[in-house]
């Protein structure tokens, strides 16, 4: 499809179902996860970064990008997620939120690849 043409309804209706449901529920989250930074960044970031990856995944690429456009600027202005990045020198047994965090960094990965995907 040429970046010139318009998206049809015929390639709107290629989008699976399960698509749509993880599209709408990770967006809701990513926004969720915005308002309530400490929680948000490390247990809600990480299901709506699975969930737009799995609509992207899918070809929902309008509201996976949504979801990582979001997902993105909370980690850059989350200062929950700048101090679990350094936390690794210095506090000890904070592993699991490190963790969190590194997964964050990883599902936004996988999220900039399936963006660029192309359909086949």
């Amino acid at each position: 499809m040429a970046a010139t043409q318009p998206i049809s309804s015929a390639a709107l209706a290629e989008v699976p179902g399960y698509a749509k449901v993880t599209g709408i529920a990770g967006l809701i989250l990513a926004v969720v996860s915005v308002i309530i930074h400490v929680a948000g960044v490390l247990f809600l970031t990480p299901l709506a970064v699975i969930m737009g990856s799995v609509a992207l995944y899918g070809h929902y690429k309008g509201i996976g990008i949504a979801i990582l456009i979001i997902s993105v600027v909370n980690l850059l202005i989350s200062p929950t997620f700048w101090l679990n990045t350094g936390a690794s020198s210095t506090i000890s047994g904070v592993s699991g939120n490190r963790f969190l965090t590194y997964l964050d960094l990883i599902g936004v990965i996988v999220m900039f690849t399936l963006v660029v995907r192309r359909r086949k």
